[in-house]
């Protein structure tokens, strides 16, 4: 008989039903109040669950961050494989998608912050940097890899590597932005620091390896 209490497509459903309440709760908490200033108690509250079914979903705060970008690498993948497909020179590409992962993090300004804090303070932040960052640095090393077939960008250093570097030019504009506060993520400081970079990728000049 189906639908009776037992059956196990209903207690999926159930299930999924309370981690998508709890994820999207989480989500508007943060937004609003910080991820830093919401504790699970507020979390469960709003859901009305007690605090022993929010860890049997998610064993530690921290692990809804990785849950927010998780369920954003299908956008920017997406972004990605448009951009790749224009016909505009490569460094507009590079700017495009680097200008699309900004306003993901500019809409999601506390949440990023916070992701970007427990990367670099979590002794074991490799959770944090394989969950966006290592998907993220894997779609820009296509355009990248692209522009090298091109003859646009220099091929004596692997698309992976400069697009760490690049990567890390993000960083430090989006630490700049969000946590020094110096600029804002909608300056076009985020093109210039990047096309200086640039530059240097379109050069003949070699670099050790």
């Amino acid at each position: 008989m189906t639908g009776t209490k037992d059956d196990p497509q209903r207690r999926e459903r159930k299930k999924k039903a309370i981690r998508d309440s709890i994820f999207k709760t989480a989500q508007k908490l943060f937004v609003d109040k910080g991820f830093e200033n919401t504790s699970v108690e507020d979390i469960t509250k709003r859901v009305d669950i007690a605090q022993s079914t929010f860890f049997n979903y998610f064993p530690r705060k921290e692990d809804l961050l990785a849950e927010i970008f998780k369920r954003k690498i299908p956008f920017l993948k997406r972004k990605c494989q448009e951009i790749l497909e224009l016909d505009v020179p490569i460094k507009t590409k590079i700017n495009r998608i680097f200008s699309t992962t900004a306003r993901i993090a500019a809409k999601h300004e506390n949440i990023t912050r916070a992701m970007l804090i427990k990367s670099f303070t979590t002794l074991n932040n490799q959770q944090y940097d394989g969950i966006f960052f290592e998907d993220f640095r894997n779609s820009l090393s296509l355009i990248l890899k692209q522009g090298q077939a091109e003859d646009h960008i220099r091929k004596d250093i692997s698309p992976i590597k400069l697009a760490n570097m690049l990567e890390g030019v993000f960083t430090l504009f989006v630490i700049d932005c969000l946590i020094k506060k110096t600029y804002r993520m909608s300056s076009r400081e985020l093109c210039k620091r990047l096309n200086i970079c640039l530059e240097g990728m379109t050069t003949g000049t070699k670099v050790d390896e």
